[in-house]
């Protein structure tokens, strides 16, 4: 699998994740993996590890420790062997219609 591969795979992986609202673009450089014309933001694909970059939602159903654990748990079966880091870039609050 190329780094491309393995970055939309780690990707999909961490959106699928309760609790994660979207991937986080970097907050000093951009965080994604480059291709041939695409680019999978989010995910930094190196030769030593694999970054994930997440937008938790908030309210939070748990510590954001615990869900970054089960994001980094979750992308660790794509990562291809290589360590998998989990950076919470930030939250996105969910607006209730009630209010």
């Amino acid at each position: 699998m190329d780094d491309l591969q393995l970055a939309r795979a780690v990707r999909e992986a961490a959106l699928a994740t309760t609790g994660v609202h979207s991937m986080g673009t970097g907050r000093y450089a951009e965080a994604a993996t480059y291709g041939a014309g695409e680019k999978v933001t989010g995910v930094v694909v190196d030769p030593d590890e694999v970054r994930v970059h997440i937008v938790a939602r908030y309210p939070l159903a748990e510590p954001l420790p615990a869900l970054a654990e089960r994001v980094r748990e979750r992308v660790a079966s794509r990562a291809e062997g290589r360590p998998a880091m989990v950076v919470v870039e930030d939250l996105e609050v969910e607006q209730n219609e009630n209010l």
